[in-house]
């Protein structure tokens, strides 16, 4: 056992050790790149936070621009999860319960006089309301529909979506880097590899095997070297002929896989039913959703006999307080239907396949720009980590020669 780490016997393991601890290098600057951009977590004692997670408003802007508005515009998507199905939904769900919103408003404001009015006054009031009840769910889904660009933009549906459930916006960032990065690392593991033997065959004909500057400045300079190797491995986007079979690029070898990943997260996460609903009703614009859904259920209560009945019963002031809390109850009612499960993955599926025909129609240059808007901004630190790195390699390099 001693005899295996006996100098005489590293001897003969150094054209496989020095190279290998440069591999290492490599794949150790590319992983400390990957960290950095997702750690710290919260700025830390000297403000430090990863790179990705303090500019989450920057990579809602790229996005939207440079990924979501390419895919197709919010009137698109609207048509794909379909207001028909919109409209049989909320009228499923919101049926069975009106007779219940109106007896919670009036026992909330009027009990007593709800109590003891007629059967057939009542009977009036929930008949109106079931007939009323589809027309004005169809008008609140058409001028929506029709406002939708005016009242609703990717970058909110991105925040809102982070807002609701946080760890939205770092999926996605894994999903357009995870692969690419695992993919990256190797890569420089296998460029430290060459780069060590390169090291080694300079080394001993020049005899510099024993000089601490020469392992610790190549060491260096190849660390230093490895994130632009990388950069130039995701170029060019146009797949290269050589010889009989094509050279794919590391976008176009990753695609395939992104393609659907990235269509089913979008449609389950910032494209969903849900997300758009809950944007639309409780989002920055909500007062301009409102104003819609209150226009729209104002005839409910707005019929001659009902008004005038509802004023003799309960009073102007009380009649303007039923109609408010009505609009009330019912606006929040109208949100319920969007979160149910089935719902939200039947309509999920007709927006993944339509996301997914509309990515697969995109130029690679589209994935091309998704990566280097991620590599990019760590090109500082992947140069001056992958320099202190192949520093310490090569340090190791030089005191195992020193054995």
């Amino acid at each position: 056992m001693n005899n295996a780490f006996s100098p005489a016997h590293l001897i003969g393991l150094f054209p496989i050790l020095l190279p290998l601890l440069m591999a290492v290098a490599g794949w150790l600057t590319l992983r400390l790149v990957r960290w950095s951009a997702r750690a710290p977590r919260r700025p830390s004692l000297f403000g430090l936070q990863g790179y990705f997670l303090g500019h989450h408003p920057e990579y809602i802007t790229h996005w939207s621009r440079g990924l979501l508005e390419k895919l197709g515009n919010l009137d698109q998507v609207y048509e794909t999860i379909g207001p028909e199905k919109i409209v049989a939904h909320q009228l499923s769900r919101l049926r069975p319960q009106l007779d219940g919103f109106i007896d919670d408003v009036m026992n909330t404001h009027h009990q007593v006089v709800w109590e003891n009015m007629p059967i057939l006054v009542k009977n009036r009031f929930y008949a109106r309301a079931h007939r009323l009840l589809p027309r004005m769910i169809d008008d609140i889904v058409e001028e929506l529909g029709d406002n939708l660009r005016r009242i609703l933009s990717y970058p909110q549906l991105l925040q809102f979506a982070e807002q609701d459930t946080p760890g939205t916006l770092q999926r996605i960032y894994d999903l357009l880097s995870l692969r690419a990065f695992q993919q990256l690392a190797w890569f420089s593991f296998y460029c430290g590899l060459v780069a060590g033997c390169v090291q080694l065959a300079i080394a001993a004909p020049l005899h510099l095997l024993h000089s601490e500057a020469y392992w610790i400045l190549t060491g260096a300079g190849i660390g230093a070297c490895f994130f632009w190797f990388c950069q130039s491995w995701v170029q060019p986007p146009q797949p290269t002929p050589r010889k009989g079979f094509t050279w794919r690029n590391l976008v176009q070898r990753l695609r395939e896989q992104q393609e659907r990943e990235l269509a089913d997260l979008l449609a389950e996460t910032v494209l969903s039913p849900r997300n758009l609903a809950r944007t639309l009703i409780l989002g920055t614009k909500a007062r301009h959703v409102h104003t819609i859904i209150r226009k729209r259920m104002a005839p409910l209560v707005e019929d001659l006999n009902v008004r005038t009945l509802a004023q003799l019963t309960v009073g102007p002031i009380g009649y303007v307080n039923l109609k408010q809390s009505l609009n009330e109850q019912l606006t929040a009612s109208f949100m319920e239907p969007f979160e149910d499960e089935d719902f939200n993955q039947a309509r999920g599926k007709a927006l993944a396949e339509f996301l997914h025909v509309r990515i697969a129609k995109q130029p690679d240059q589209l994935f091309y720009q998704q990566m280097k808007w991620v590599l990019d901004p760590l090109a500082i630190l992947g140069t001056c980590g992958g320099c202190i790195v192949g520093a310490l390699m090569g340090s190791l390099q030089w005191l195992l020669l020193s054995l």
